[in-house]
């Protein structure tokens, strides 16, 4: 127990309670002036054994004070126990322990809970140990400190113990913390525990089941950053079980703002390694790369050459990978410009980013194939599929921007342009314009490709309106350059009739 100040300021007055006027005296013969010491110093005492819980594991005031007895009853049960009288000694701290707790003396009750536990642990008696830890904890109008601290005690002599008595314990502790809400970060703690002790014999299943349940992110008494780490370790589990809705379902518990804290960076960083495994089991690669974007962004990484270098390069490479669009070609513009320093140390991926915004044909296989495919993205599971996957975002580049330059093509050239056979080109473009990524038509017997979004007849009208107004204000403009010419030489003549 840490040691406690001393509650300052004088002692409430008490009205006579007799013809005598003295103060007013309880069962036990203290006066209401020492009963209130007592009651302060208790009530002291019990905030500084468990202050995380605040309101939650508030107990009734104490009414009397027996921690003078307390001490009397623990320091006998000690030479009882070296002699043998271990359940003499324990009857003896169960009769104190029930006048503790009719009481409300929270710090005598958890004293006596806590040695009871501690004798029986000392002899090694198991059965009675848990067989005592439900008894006490099920006692009627226990108190919640008392019951905390003696969880307390339990919890902390797992780690020593071998592993048959260390189920047996968890389980036990799991039965008395069940459904109590003073508790529940213990709780919570066991459960971590026994799925780590499923995850090392191999049942990462089990351990994940166990894990998904546990809803620490509504759990008020955890601070900020075991509840981030609990909820992390969930969505490793998960994702070992290969649960990636669940996956999905477990992120969005963390707050991202959260992550942003300078006492997070690591949780941040694994937290967004975790999302990109999520991202691309969904395939989704403009996700995946703003995962990585986030991780880049942390100062830890970026204070560290040899963390943003792959951060990076991974970055650029999933924006590469990821479906053409308006939001994939402003991170790609903002890449090339914002981190153009950067991306001047990996100049083999800064070409690769600078093929995507040129509004040039690539040619493939690319300049530095080797040095590109080298990289973990290609290398890791579904790496191969991810190289196949560039090689066609390289091809539709390619047919965007012949779209650009033509208005209609040959099948034979835009083949010897894209070095595709022509059922491959074929495939490639009717996938980009189902896809809405170009607007073309494919005239087969006439063996020609014409571009351009086919014109309804709104759009024809709205054509033809604006023609006539381009050429009206043509006219216009023409009129008065006209007048304005007429009006300059009418001048000069004027002069030249003067002089």
């Amino acid at each position: 127990l840490t040691q406690v100040a001393l509650p300052s300021g004088p002692a409430p007055q008490f009205r006579s309670a007799g013809p005598g006027g003295g103060g007013a005296v309880n069962k036990r013969g203290h006066s209401a002036s020492g009963g209130w010491f007592a009651r302060r110093l208790v009530g002291a005492m019990a905030q500084e054994l468990n202050p995380v819980l605040g309101n939650m594991a508030k107990d009734p005031k104490a009414t009397e004070d027996f921690s003078k007895d307390a001490e009397e009853v623990i320091a006998r049960v000690d030479t009882m126990k070296q002699a043998g009288r271990v359940e003499e000694a324990v009857e003896e701290m169960l009769a104190l322990e029930k006048k503790c707790r009719q009481a409300c003396d929270g710090r005598s009750t958890s004293k006596l809970l806590c040695k009871i536990c501690q004798t029986y642990f000392d002899v090694k008696d198991w059965s009675k140990l848990k067989e005592h830890i439900v008894l006490l904890s099920k006692k009627r109008g226990q108190l919640k400190r008392a019951t905390t601290d003696m969880v307390h005690l339990v919890m902390s002599w797992l780690d020593g113990l071998d592993k048959e008595t260390k189920l047996s314990l968890i389980g036990t502790l799991n039965e008395v913390t069940e459904g109590k809400i003073f508790v529940e970060v213990e709780k919570a703690r066991l459960t971590e525990m026994l799925a780590k002790m499923k995850e090392d014999e191999g049942d990462t299943d089990e351990a994940a089941n166990l894990m998904q349940e546990v809803q620490v992110e509504s759990f008020g008494a955890m601070e900020r950053r075991e509840k981030t780490e609990y909820i992390l370790n969930q969505m490793r589990l998960v994702l070992l079980k290969k649960d990636y809705i669940r996956t999905q379902i477990i992120s969005k518990k963390l707050n991202p703002k959260l992550l942003d804290a300078d006492d997070f960076q690591d949780l941040k960083i694994r937290y967004y390694e975790y999302m990109v495994k999520y991202w691309l089991h969904e395939k989704k690669f403009l996700d995946a790369s703003k995962a990585y974007l986030s991780i880049f962004k942390t100062a830890s990484v970026q204070a560290d050459e040899s963390k943003w270098k792959p951060v990076l390069t991974a970055h650029a490479l999933f924006l590469t990978l990821a479906q053409y669009d308006n939001e994939q070609e402003d991170m790609l513009n903002k890449l090339d410009t914002l981190e153009a320093k950067k991306l001047d140390k990996v100049p083999v991926f800064q070409q690769v980013v600078k093929l995507f915004l040129r509004k040039e044909i690539t040619a493939w296989p690319l300049a530095n194939e080797a040095e590109v495919r080298i990289h973990p993205v290609f290398q890791d599971e579904g790496g191969a599929a991810r190289w196949d996957m560039l090689k066609k975002r390289v091809v539709q580049h390619n047919i965007k921007v012949i779209s650009e330059y033509y208005e209609q093509i040959h099948t034979a050239r835009l083949c010897e342009l894209l070095c595709l056979t022509d059922k491959e080109a074929e495939t490639e473009l009717s996938e980009l314009v189902c896809s809405k990524f170009v607007y073309a038509k494919i005239d087969r017997p006439a063996g020609t490709i014409k571009f351009g979004k086919k014109q309804t007849y709104t759009d024809r009208l709205n054509d033809w309106s604006g023609s006539i107004t381009k050429m009206l204000d043509l006219v216009e403009n023409t009129c008065h350059l006209i007048q304005k010419e007429q009006m300059v030489h009418a001048a000069r003549s004027k002069l030249k009739a003067k002089k």
